[in-house]
């Protein structure tokens, strides 16, 4: 009756089942010959209180419409003019653009994390809450796009930048993992938040604004540096049959361009998961037959590969 007099009828409830919690817990202490204010008692009442608070506003579900925002707004910073007709367009204003956006994408995994709850749910048996869940899905949809984030500078990316984003992706990562007790559970429900490669790389495809043909005159854009940079963030979300349809594009892209190892050329063969001579034997689509480094210069997978395991006939 107390309660109901000075409080407001919409925490009225929520006091209501803190006060009580509180009675019940002395109650099972005095019993049990203990003081009020043992250290249970007050873990109790904190459980009791942390658990009733209204939800965050970064708990709050991506939906569809938020994601695609994004998305267009990513396709936006790929597009943005050089500062000059002599600039490269990982330098001078630009740059900072594409810096300053991905900041951002950052700062909202970072902030998805803010205040999680480390595995209160998972200790007692119940599983992640449903604000768990929903803070899973926001830092693995901005995580994706963060990290494809390198392909906006349309060439090498500012080495302090990029290990800042690394660094800072890879902290909240950590303490999001203290979360996660059953990692396929994790996958099933964090798979549609998943940004797909090949998504993003048809909406670059697509999305052409109409001032880039003064500035990509043979429509170029996205080049193989680009497609294979996506590549090598492809995620379950991704088809198989349109990874390898992404491979040829690469190598089309490429047409005329020769391994910067053996000399060859970059085909469907050596490059799309054929092995040569072989076309009953695929490769996995999770393995990209060409890497394309931010110098631009294309390698066979298999020909830097050789580079990193010793001859037969070196020593040990």
């Amino acid at each position: 009756r107390g309660l109901a007099e000075v409080a407001p009828r919409s925490t009225l409830g929520r006091r209501t089942r803190v006060v009580r919690a509180r009675g019940a817990c002395a109650a099972r202490l005095r019993r049990a010959g203990g003081h009020p204010s043992d250290a249970r008692l007050c873990a109790s009442m904190t459980w009791v209180e942390r658990r009733s608070r209204s939800p965050r506003p970064n708990a709050s579900a991506l939906s569809l419409e938020a994601r695609e925002a994004f998305l267009a707004d990513f396709a936006r910073h790929f597009w943005l003019p050089p500062d000059g007709p002599d600039e490269p367009p990982w330098v001078g204003r630009r740059a900072e653009q594409a810096q300053r956006f991905r900041g951002r994408l950052v700062a909202q995994a970072e902030s998805a994390i803010e205040g999680l709850d480390l595995g209160w749910d998972c200790e007692r048996g119940l599983g992640p809450s449903k604000e768990t869940v929903v803070r899973w899905q926001r830092f693995t949809f901005f995580e994706d796009l963060a990290r494809m984030g390198d392909i906006l500078f349309r060439g090498p990316v500012e080495p302090r930048h990029s290990d800042d984003v690394d660094f800072r992706l890879h902290y909240a990562w950590r303490k999001l993992r203290v979360t996660i007790t059953n990692s396929e559970e994790f996958t099933s429900l964090t798979t549609e938040f998943r940004v797909s490669a090949v998504r993003v790389a048809m909406m670059l495809e697509t999305a052409r604004p109409p001032e880039a043909s003064r500035l990509d005159g043979d429509f170029e854009l996205p080049d193989a540096r680009t497609l294979a940079s996506l590549l090598s963030l492809r995620c379950e979300k991704d088809d198989v049959e349109e990874l390898l349809e992404m491979y040829r594009l690469v190598c089309h892209k490429l047409s005329g361009v020769t391994c910067a190892w053996c000399c060859q050329p970059f085909d469907e063969c050596s490059s799309a998961g054929l092995f040569d001579g072989a076309d009953s034997l695929v490769f996995p689509a999770t393995v990209p037959k060409v890497l394309v480094p931010q110098c631009g210069h294309a390698i066979h997978t298999l020909c830097f590969g050789s580079q990193l395991v010793p001859e037969r006939h070196a020593g040990p």
